[in-house]
């Protein structure tokens, strides 16, 4: 139970914080509704508490309640700007409309009162959200042809890893028992910063580090790969088919050869880099395929990184 209430109050906290930056809509949406009521009020007279339709009251304010809902999740996962601004202007020209529709059920107005007719229309609302998800459609092309890879790793999938934003276990094994490939190739690897003669990374320093091998990963890895984070030093790369070792082995020198420097650390990080390849002829059940990859893993631990040649940078099995 505390282990909710501090996830709930956390990430509230940061959702909060977040909407802080659009402070402006923050601003207006309250003053909207009090000019909303004020002006309903000083121009008609309050329906008496019995004859009111509790049912169109819920449901017109619970819609404007969700418009609202709505604006402030567009809002905490945007920056500002005229993309932005135009999405939250349409929420809040719906939330509007719904708002007084609702209050229609509570004041009546005199027939020569035409104001209320145009806020419940929401011409402007709707045409601002259209004119906002218009632009936020090309927006979203954009990111989708630069993250490329990325794309498919973050769109429909929660459970990726919180350093480095790959697909985790479940993802891998989801992927594996799909494949109606023969011999699909599993490559495992292990990366680990070396210390020598320094300090090791901070736990900050440790999870830039790990998004930078992701990315490292997910650019130079063959089209055909998926990439998965599954321990905090051991990763996982999956192909239908088979690959040559030669590709594989290019990643592995690639990581080899980067450096990172952590904050107050004199001298750049290199990684200690040691994989097995898998190829995967037979269906293995979720403990099968988990049980030998913690085999891969420990002999991958106990490997010392100090390979020559291309050839021996990494042992195939077939499974």
């Amino acid at each position: 139970m505390y282990r909710y209430l501090n996830y709930f109050t956390v990430h509230t906290f940061i959702f909060a914080k977040l909407l802080g930056r659009h402070w402006p809509w923050l601003l207006l949406l309250p003053l909207m509704m009090l000019g909303i009521v004020a002006a309903n009020v000083a121009s008609g007279s309050v329906i008496p508490k019995a004859d009111w339709v509790w049912l169109d009251i819920m449901g017109e304010g619970g819609l404007a309640l969700f418009m609202v809902v709505w604006m402030l999740i567009v809002l905490a996962t945007r920056e500002p700007g005229f993309i932005t601004n135009w999405l939250a202007f349409g929420f809040l020209g719906l939330c509007a409309s719904s708002f007084q529709d609702m209050l229609d059920e509570i004041v009546t107005l005199p027939s020569v009162v035409l104001w209320d007719k145009w806020i419940e229309s929401a011409p402007i609302g709707l045409l601002s959200l259209v004119i906002g998800l218009c632009l936020w459609y090309r927006e979203q092309r954009q990111l989708s042809v630069f993250l490329e890879k990325r794309a498919n790793t973050l769109q429909n999938n929660f459970s990726l890893h919180q350093d480095s934003f790959l697909p985790q276990w479940p993802c891998l094994t989801k992927h594996i028992q799909d494949s109606s490939q023969q011999e699909a190739t599993l490559v495992l690897l292990r990366i680990t910063p070396e210390n020598r003669n320094q300090l090791p990374l901070s736990a900050s320093d440790l999870s830039k580090l790990r998004f930078l091998v992701a990315e490292v990963l997910l650019w130079n890895v063959p089209s055909t790969f998926q990439a998965f984070h599954l321990t905090g030093e051991g990763y996982a790369l999956l192909s239908p088919t088979p690959i040559a070792q030669e590709q594989i082995n290019d990643v592995v020198l690639l990581l080899r050869a980067m450096r990172f420097r952590g904050q107050g650390h004199e001298q750049a990080t290199m990684l200690a880099v040691t994989s097995q390849t898998l190829i995967l002829e037979n269906t293995l059940s979720d403990a099968a395929l988990r049980q030998k990859v913690r085999e891969v893993q420990s002999d991958l631990a106990s490997l010392t990184d100090d390979i020559e040649s291309r050839q021996s940078i990494t042992t195939v099995h077939v499974v």
